[in-house]
């Protein structure tokens, strides 16, 4: 298969070359080349989308299936989908939860309205809104390729390489020791999906030109209390300092000031305007192919990943559109309120 992939340098367009290109498929990227991993066995387009003649290198080209994983204007995706239209059969775009208009205050399935933001919406993240850029963009694909492109729309996305910390603070914090703040409570749900298994899923059902939109939404039955435990084995394991759990209420938590969701990287507390975080239906994915691995698989393979950079004196540092968690002091200041 021809596979072009509109991005493909950092986590979950890396995770998606690494896949097709370890299946033999013949995989091409277009990026601006300033950053991230280029794979050996691929072919490296440089080109910036927003500029409409580094686009045009498209279009000499034809392809089976393109897979986007782009964070851009809905106006730069109508421009490279409406070039690629006729040059591609099927155009598979990577979107979020953040989409839905209601949600997480409402539940929320494939058929749940969406965000109002046009194809031929310009701006940034920060202007824009990152649920509306995502949905502008989904609008500009579906006008360009009906029938023939897959909007994926995942929930938390883990493991090597994260560009958003939200597994890998939870496994440096634990590797401190000390007492460890821990949010809500052992028993509260939580949910993620492991970027190789998104990966895997995603190339098979552009390899198969799905038509439909799918919610990834994780495993079910994953705690927080599990998710802790397997970071603090893991850390412990390797001689890192004992660590001690101390778990707050969600009450406790939010009258000390921690916000939810980014102050302890993915916790919900049980307030209205999240009541349905977790209980996005994953049915779609599952009949379409989606298999998770287990929770302890995950964080093992992303905690060899952050001990190798560290081996190797890289710096970990966030790109993602979150910074996540507490300073140290802020932890514990607020263990210190608890009494």
């Amino acid at each position: 298969m021809r596979l072009l992939v509109l991005g493909g340098t950092h986590f979950v367009g890396r995770a998606i070359v690494d896949e097709a290109c370890s299946r033999g498929y013949d995989v091409t990227t277009f990026s601006r080349g300033r950053s991230g991993y280029h794979r050996p066995g691929a072919e490296s387009l440089i080109g910036d989308r927003t500029n409409p003649g580094d686009l045009r290198q498209l279009a000499q080209r034809d392809w089976d299936a393109v897979i986007d994983t782009s964070v851009l204007a809905p106006a730069h995706v109508t421009a490279s989908a409406g070039l690629l239209a006729g040059r591609a059969g099927h155009y598979t775009y990577i979107s979020t939860f953040s989409v839905y208009a209601d949600y997480p205050r409402e539940p929320a399935t494939e058929d749940s309205p969406i965000l109002d933001c046009p194809a031929d919406a310009t701006g940034t993240v920060d202007s824009l809104g990152y649920g509306q850029l995502k949905a502008g963009s989904e609008r500009a694909v579906s006008a360009a390729f009906p029938g023939r492109c897959l909007l994926v729309r995942p929930g938390l996305i883990v493991g090597p390489h994260e560009n958003v910390q939200w597994t890998t603070w939870w496994l440096a914090r634990l590797a401190r020791g000390g007492t460890v703040l821990a949010p809500g409570g052992p028993d509260k749900p939580v949910r993620m999906t492991d970027v190789r298994d998104l990966a895997a899923w995603v190339v098979d059902n552009t390899r198969r030109g799905l038509p439909a939109t799918v919610n990834v939404p994780g495993q079910e039955g994953t705690t927080f209390g599990a998710l802790l435990a397997e970071c603090a084995r893991l850390a412990s394991a390797d001689g890192s300092p004992h660590a001690e759990l101390r778990w707050a209420g969600d009450r406790d938590l939010l009258d000390a000031g921690v916000t939810p969701w980014t102050g302890l990287p993915m916790w919900a507390p049980d307030l209205p305007e999240l009541a349905h975080i977790w209980t996005v239906p994953g049915d779609r994915a599952k009949r379409t192919g989606m298999r998770y691995r287990p929770l302890s698989d995950t964080v093992h393979d992303t905690w060899r990943w952050l001990k190798h950079e560290a081996a190797t004196g890289q710096v970990h540092a966030p790109r993602g559109l979150l910074e996540l968690g507490l300073d140290p002091d802020q932890e514990r200041a607020v263990l210190a309120g608890l009494g």
